[in-house]
């Protein structure tokens, strides 16, 4: 089988980087962005409303602006000979001659000469109120608490007659330690129970008077704070963005 030779472009200014920040920077400034995660910020939307989220927008206007010059499942980044070289998973190979390259996340890179030490993480806990999500008003609780920082009751996307948003579901915002990250005392589960144990302090029930059922949804992990790390002498050409 015959090998084909790796894609090769030539661009001023490329930026790495695949959060809200790395998106706006290159939508802003006109530059290519390489996508370089298949992770994607917490939004929460439901099935009849546009997403409205400055990531997706931005994305959709580089595209049409033809500045996403590589499809989103990148495998591996590093430096080669000078050049960006970029491989997908579908194992094509990318070469990209630059005179820039701003970096904003290191995700699935290697041979820059840097290093990305996270320091801890927001996580967004998404619940299903099971029983008595009829609600039909917004609640936001700020709970004292070590690690969750908010409580917030949003419209269900789980129910097809949501129009008016009277069904809630709900969402909690944390921020995690590094360290803590995989520790149960941090986990879903004590999520869940410090909810239930709001949910009776603020008498937030059915109207039947019987207390909330909620279960546990899924969990959203993103890097919070963190710093860049020098492995060795930066290309000069390398500009990091924190």
């Amino acid at each position: 089988m015959m090998k084909l030779p790796p894609l090769e472009y030539t661009f001023d200014n490329v930026v790495l980087g695949w959060r809200e920040e790395a998106v706006s920077f290159a939508r802003e400034h006109g530059y290519h962005l390489i996508v370089n995660s298949d992770q994607r910020p917490f939004h929460h939307f439901v099935g009849y409303q546009d997403i409205k989220s400055k990531w997706y927008e931005g994305i959709f206007d580089l595209g049409m602006r033809s500045l996403l010059p590589i499809p989103f499942d990148v495998q591996t980044i590093g430096l080669d000979d000078g050049k960006l070289k970029v491989v997908t998973e579908g194992n094509t190979k990318v070469m990209i001659n630059f005179e820039k390259l701003h970096i904003f996340d290191l995700d699935n890179c290697g041979n820059l000469g840097v290093d990305e030490v996270i320091e801890d993480y927001l996580v967004h806990d998404m619940f299903d109120i099971t029983a008595g999500s009829r609600l039909g008003r917004e609640i936001i609780l700020k709970p004292n608490n070590e690690f969750i920082k908010l409580i917030t009751f949003v419209t269900s996307n789980r129910i097809d007659r949501n129009k008016k948003g009277d069904f809630k579901d709900i969402v909690t915002t944390s921020i995690i330690e590094r360290e803590d990250i995989k520790n149960f005392d941090y986990s879903d589960t004590v999520v869940r129970l410090f909810i239930e144990r709001k949910l009776k302090e603020y008498e937030i029930k059915q109207p039947s008077g019987r207390n909330l059922k909620i279960r546990h949804s899924f969990r959203h992990i993103m890097k919070n704070n963190f710093h860049f790390k020098t492995l060795e002498e930066l290309d000069t050409r390398i500009v990091l963005h924190e």
